[in-house]
């Protein structure tokens, strides 16, 4: 018995000084690197710093839609007179928004229906169709001394249709080459279109306090 105690206690010594020698003289193993430098370091989303971050328009467009690319919503506000007038509030989102822009459209409607006589071929010529109208007790016409309609009788603007139709058709009865014609207004109108992050409309600035008369409308974001 004591000869194999000798021996187990032998062969328990030569292990623990075989697994001492081992890790003393083997190489620490190597840690795993990327070996292709044009691997990108991986950046956690807590770790961006989104502060500086500005819309270039000058940046190629997304394969995607700007919805799909940023979780946005787009508005548009107006209507403004002027481009100075949408300055403040132009200034003052602009910072807070990832797209902005200012839009200047023409907007028209029919102003009324103009009844009037075509130009003469001098001032002479038409002031005798004048004489002519005031003979037959028509007073409310006007020659035109000036501009792309000099010489033209001007026999009145109409907001109602029915009302220019019955100048037109009195003027006629008596042998006067009478025209109507649809007047156009046209002015132009300022609009801020912008776009930012859903979760950031909450903190936008209350537009309001600069004008109250002026709205923002959600619209799609196709720009």
């Amino acid at each position: 018995m004591l000869i194999f105690r000798i021996l187990f206690i032998t062969l328990l010594l030569s292990n623990i000084a075989f697994y001492s020698y081992s890790k003393k003289h083997t190489p620490n193993q190597a840690k795993f690197v990327a070996v292709d430098n044009r691997v990108n370091k991986l950046t956690l989303l807590n770790e961006l710093d989104t502060s500086r971050s500005i819309w270039e328009e000058s940046q190629p467009k997304s394969q995607n839609p700007p919805s799909e690319v940023f979780n946005q919503e787009c508005y548009t506000i107006g209507v403004f007179n002027s481009k100075s007038e949408s300055t403040t509030i132009l200034n003052a989102l602009k910072k807070e928004v990832l797209k902005i822009r200012t839009r200047k459209i023409i907007s028209s409607q029919e102003a009324g229906y103009w009844v009037y006589i075509p130009a003469k071929n001098s001032r002479n010529e038409a002031l005798d169709i004048g004489r002519k109208l005031s003979d037959l007790n028509i007073k409310d016409y006007y020659v035109v001394t000036g501009g792309e309609n000099e010489n033209t009788i001007s026999l009145g603007l109409y907001r109602d249709v029915n009302n220019a139709d019955s100048r037109l058709q009195e003027l006629q009865s008596k042998g006067f080459d009478a025209k109507k014609q649809i007047k156009i207004e046209q002015w132009p109108e300022f609009w801020i279109d912008y776009s930012i992050a859903s979760d950031q409309v909450y903190k936008l600035t209350d537009i309001s306090q600069f004008n109250s008369k002026i709205s923002s409308n959600k619209v799609e974001c196709n720009w």
